[in-house]
């Protein structure tokens, strides 16, 4: 079967350079910040040394302590109590461990440690700038008829400044997120779509390396399966059609997705609970540093405290000045209102002002109850998040940008609404005057263009001064007699891509060049076809 290739859009580039910005954000941290400077970096670089010395380590195994081949590890190690000599983080799935294999076997062959856990970090990096994209690809399935709101949601996560500082260590959250993020993509894709055997291969395979990073992953599998059902019962025309129809055809697909991952990685799992009494050793973990319970995950999740945390710590994670919480309150109050007069807009629109009707693109009523599957599924995945994050800060856990993240999404989009709606405040004036230019959705699309630019250049320019406001260092974990040089250099070639990326975000933001709504054909589904039958809902008609 031949397929033509479809050009990338205006606003899937903009969201790639925006990425690739975060990539060397996080770079740039990776260089200058010191060898296993962030909490849990030890940890996470011990587990891929033993694993490439043929051992798959549990929370008690010893951190290699050898000056000769592991300076670094073994520098780290002064002073460390008992239970901090360990790999506590042995509890994940091995498979980010298992990339780094190769960055390991470079370092041992060099002689330079160093440059393995530079390379970690840089491949953690990758991970967060795949999850900057990523956020802007899922804004554009939740809001798919205002192409902008995927750009200013992609600039909101280079905005916070924790993203790109926890993008430098060495984690597993990078490619965990971004392969959560993917997951769930997919399945949304599948929704709008239709679901065919090439989609559920593919969302299969991203879903065993979700699974396989991270026990989180499990959560974005399981939502995959939902997002197969709702899929094929809306290429229905009704609820009973599909209960007698495929529902069980359904059911048998969302259940082979999920024994994917069990079959891959079932194993580490069942493992955990045969050692440590549950598949996520929380329980071992907790006794094992000592903590004490934090009342209940209810609790929790009625605290006003817990909130206020887990957003200010996108902004305010590792060495991160603590004022920078103020930049959480700010773009939160800013979206909560903006979402309102969006809301109140749309039940009473007004001429002008603020409260201005906005006209949109004709939106079929499939697409319709497409747009509302694929919300309901998002915050429903937000919502899991949510009690598991709250289960684990009930019991003696701490709060960090990585528990933060998989809230970016819907968080991004509703910002990026409410920057469309609040930026209506300020006067637009028409550029073109032909009847083609100046219709009424054409004005509402160049004015949303203005917006979404200026936004996400805001969201740069705070992403860069948080940064910045971060303490620099010239101990990088490469030694080298040109440290200041590279450090310099490291800080050179970030301005030079930001300066590049907004330019390019100039250029193509404007009226004419940037995308109109695309034409969206009826969904497609080989696994499930729908009945044939008369009065289906028609394709979405662009203007």
């Amino acid at each position: 079967m031949s397929s033509s290739r479809v050009p990338l859009s205006q606003s899937t580039i903009c969201v790639l350079l925006l990425g690739v910005l975060g990539f060397m954000m996080s770079a740039q941290v990776a260089i200058a910040m010191p060898a296993l400077f962030k909490a849990d970096e030890r940890a996470h670089a011990a587990y891929a040394v033993a694993l490439s010395q043929g051992t798959l380590p549990t929370i008690d195994t010893d951190i290699p302590d050898d000056p000769a081949r592991y300076p670094q590890l073994a520098e780290s190690l002064f002073g460390a109590d008992e239970a901090h000599r360990d790999i506590w983080v042995a509890n994940h799935p091995p498979l980010f461990y298992a990339m780094s294999l190769p960055l390991v076997w470079l370092g041992d062959a060099v002689g330079s440690p160093g440059l393995t856990l530079l390379g970690m970090r840089l491949l953690n990096a990758l991970g967060f700038a795949l999850t900057t994209i990523m956020v802007g690809l899922l804004a554009r399935e939740l809001v798919p008829r205002r192409p902008v709101v995927p750009v200013i949601a992609a600039a909101m996560c280079l905005g916070c400044g924790a993203m790109t500082f926890v993008g430098g260590g060495i984690y597993n959250d990078g490619w965990s997120s971004a392969a959560a993020f993917l997951t769930l993509y997919l399945g949304f894709r599948m929704i709008r779509q239709g679901v065919t055997r090439e989609r559920l291969i593919a969302a299969a395979a991203v879903g065993v390396a979700a699974a396989g990073f991270r026990s989180t992953g499990l959560v974005a599998v399981l939502f995959l399966g939902a997002c197969v059902l709702a899929a094929m019962w809306l290429r229905e025309p009704a609820l009973r059609t599909f209960l007698r129809g495929t529902f069980w055809r359904a059911v048998g697909i969302a259940a082979c997705i999920g024994m994917a991952p069990v079959v891959v990685f079932g194993w580490f799992y069942v493992r955990n609970i045969q050692i440590y009494g549950d598949p996520t050793a929380s329980s071992s973990l907790f006794e094992k540093f000592g903590r004490e319970p934090n009342g209940t995950t209810l609790f929790q999740l009625v605290n006003p405290e817990f909130y206020g945390h887990l957003l200010g710590s996108l902004w305010t994670d590792g060495n991160i000045a603590n004022t920078w919480s103020q930049a959480a309150v700010v773009v939160l109050t800013l979206t909560v209102a903006g979402l309102a007069l969006d809301a109140a807009a749309k039940a009473n629109p007004r001429r002008r002002g603020v409260l201005q009707r906005i006209d949109l693109a004709p939106q079929s009523a499939t697409a319709h109850r497409q747009d509302l599957a694929i919300w309901a599924l998002l915050a429903a995945y937000c919502l899991l998040i949510l009690v598991n994050v709250a289960g684990f800060i009930a019991g003696g856990g701490w709060i960090h940008a990585r528990y933060a993240v998989p809230f970016l999404p819907f968080l991004a989009a509703g910002a990026g609404i409410a920057a469309l709606r609040l930026g209506r405040v300020f006067p637009f004036r028409t550029i073109s005057t032909s009847s083609l230019q100046s219709s009424t959705t054409a004005v509402d699309e160049a004015r949303d263009l203005r917006i979404g630019l200026g936004v996400s250049l805001a969201f740069l320019v705070v992403g860069l001064v948080c940064h910045l406001d971060t303490e620099q260092y010239v101990d990088g974990p490469v030694s080298s007699t040109f440290a200041l040089v590279a450090l310099v250099a490291a800080d050179l070639v970030m301005f030079a891509v930001a300066a590049y990326v907004a330019t390019e975000l100039r250029r193509r933001m404007r009226p004419g060049v940037f995308d109109a709504v695309p034409t969206l054909s009826e969904p497609v589904t080989e696994i499930a076809r729908p009945h044939a039958r008369t009065g289906a809902s028609p394709a979405r008609q662009t203007p």
